[in-house]
C-alpha cells in the first residue's frame, strides 16, 4: 500500500527531473496532473533523405495516421519521434536507409509558432529513452500584452524627451 501510494504521489512530479518548460518539452507529461492545461497546435512534416543517394523528399504524416491523429501528434516530441521511427522502419522493409527530420511548428498557450524539434537531428535514429530529449528546441518566450503596448515602438522617442523647435 505504501509502494502504490508513493507511485502516485511521485510519478506526476517526475516533470520536475526534466529540464525546460515541460509543458512544452510534455516530457515527464504522461500520468502528471497538469496535461489538461495545454493548449498547443502545430503543423508537421517529415524529410526523408535516402542515405545511398542523398536524395530528399517530403512524407506527409497522413501517409501513416489520419488527420485527426496528425493534429494530436504533431505537438507532442515523443509522438513525433515514434512516428519517425515508424517511417524509418517502412523504408528499411521497402530496401532504403533512409535518416528521418521533422519539421514541427507549434503555438503553444498563444505565443505565435515556433520550431518544436531540430531540424538537422535524424530522429529515426534517435533512442526513445526516459532521458532528457536534446534534439526539443527551447519554449518560445513568453508574450506579455499590455494595455497601449501597441501605442508606440520600443525605439520610438517619448515626447517630453523629444527636442524643442
Amino acid at each position: 500500500a505504501a509502494a502504490h501510494l508513493a507511485v502516485q504521489l511521485l510519478l506526476p512530479l517526475r516533470f520536475l527531473l526534466y529540464p525546460g518548460e515541460h509543458l512544452w518539452t510534455e516530457q515527464g507529461m504522461r500520468f502528471a496532473w497538469k496535461v489538461m492545461v495545454v493548449e498547443k497546435n502545430g503543423t508537421l512534416d517529415l524529410r526523408v533523405t535516402d542515405r545511398a543517394t542523398g536524395r530528399t523528399s517530403l512524407v506527409a504524416p497522413t501517409d501513416y495516421f489520419d488527420a485527426y491523429q496528425v493534429r494530436l501528434l504533431s505537438t507532442q516530441p515523443d509522438l513525433i519521434l515514434a512516428l519517425c521511427h515508424a517511417v524509418r522502419h517502412d523504408f528499411a522493409a521497402r530496401g532504403h536507409d533512409v535518416e528521418v527530420r521533422a519539421d514541427a511548428f507549434v503555438a503553444f498557450h498563444g505565443r505565435p509558432a515556433a520550431r518544436l524539434v531540430d531540424p538537422t537531428v535524424d530522429l529515426g535514429r534517435e533512442p526513445d529513452s526516459l532521458g532528457p530529449k536534446r534534439w526539443i528546441l527551447p519554449a518560445p518566450a513568453r508574450v506579455t500584452h499590455r494595455a497601449g503596448a501597441l501605442a508606440a515602438a520600443p525605439s520610438a522617442t517619448p515626447p517630453e524627451a523629444a527636442p524643442k523647435p
